[in-house]
């Protein structure tokens, strides 16, 4: 039944659910989002002016639904005042396929970065249609201290699909060290079409293996809540975040850090 609901959404409220923004990561799963309170490769996604170097990975299913496969590979590379990244992603259903495949690259000039992305995105519904359109999206990152503040826009461009015009997504986060072992962070996002989004998720490293994350997302109301398990360069997540009809998304993501 749950399925039934899903597979009709999708089929009544096509380009509201073409590029859907799902969270990359069991990370961005636990922080509703956020990407500055724990960054990670997958991070470009959301603001393409973060760096971070390493190797990202994770799988779930969505809505605790085995025929709903997604699948995420992100890798990042610093060079100097340079980064690049390169990820894909895949959502599976033998109704509806979603793919995107992402280039960014970034610059940093003393506590500032800029940086931008094309996506590739890939929409097919059975029976219905099968499209492909290039969207660009751009970030500003700001770093001084214990405070850093980003600002994106995803598909810059407004680029269409199927001859209509996708959403425009802006996002804004801050992120403070409140102590040396914990951190907030707060942001705001803005669909066209749709009010604003408020979210607020808190980071606390319990030890040097263990990191704990949480977040709350209001409009709509949603809950996350994850655990990071740290050995030496490799760190494993795994992260639990609610839905107001649906089952709990359950994810897991595997990251190395070069």
């Amino acid at each position: 039944m749950k399925l039934f609901i899903i597979i009709s959404l999708l089929f009544c409220t096509i380009l509201s659910a073409i590029d859907l923004h799902l969270p990359l990561s069991a990370i961005q799963n636990a922080t509703s989002g956020l990407v500055l309170i724990y960054p990670s490769p997958s991070a470009a996604n959301s603001n393409p002016a973060c760096t971070f170097s390493g190797i990202e990975t994770s799988a779930t299913y969505l809505f605790s639904m085995e025929d709903l496969p997604f699948y995420n590979f992100h890798v990042q590379y610093r060079y100097r005042n340079f980064g690049f990244h390169v990820g894909s992603s895949f959502l599976a259903h033998p109704l509806y396929k979603e793919s995107s495949s992402m280039f960014s690259v970034n610059y940093t000039y003393h506590e500032f970065s800029i940086g931008s992305s094309i996506r590739h995105l890939y929409n097919m519904v059975e029976e219905y249609h099968e499209d492909s359109t290039l969207l660009a999206d751009m970030g500003l990152l700001w770093k001084n201290g214990n405070i850093s503040t980003g600002l994106s826009v995803r598909n810059a461009a407004h680029s269409k699909f199927l001859e209509e015009r996708l959403p425009i997504v802006y996002l804004w986060e801050s992120c403070f060290s409140i102590t040396p072992k914990s951190r907030l962070s707060v942001g705001l996002e803005k669909e066209t079409g749709f009010d604003f989004a408020f979210k607020i998720a808190g980071r606390y490293d319990v030890h040097k293996v263990l990191t704990i994350l949480s977040s709350y997302q209001y409009e709509p109301d949603r809950i996350g809540v994850g655990a990071i398990f740290n050995l030496k360069d490799f760190s494993i997540c795994y992260s639990v975040r609610t839905h107001q009809y649906l089952s709990l998304n359950h994810y897991i993501s595997l990251n190395y850090a070069f």
